[in-house]
């Protein structure tokens, strides 16, 4: 499957400043959907996606509509 995508410069311009270097707008796509795939097979076991600092302190839960979806369907299956 092809993919075409528009990536904002000035976005594209703070990955790469965060980073250190360059890196080519297939590389992040690559990389966000990497990371989708994994929160997406977690939140379908059951499982939260946190960060938390570097000493496991200030919790922050990943939200998005499509992990919300997925616990929904995970809650679902549990009761059915």
């Amino acid at each position: 499957m092809e993919v075409r995508l528009n990536v904002d410069d000035d976005f594209l311009r703070n990955i790469q400043d965060t980073i250190g270097g360059p890196v080519k707008a297939t590389d992040v796509l690559r990389d966000a959907l990497t990371l989708l795939n994994w929160a997406v097979a977690e939140a379908a076991n059951g499982r939260v996606v946190l960060s938390a600092t570097n000493t496991g302190e200030n919790l922050h839960r990943l939200v998005m509509p499509t992990l919300s979806k997925i616990e929904v369907r995970a809650r679902q299956s549990i009761v059915a």
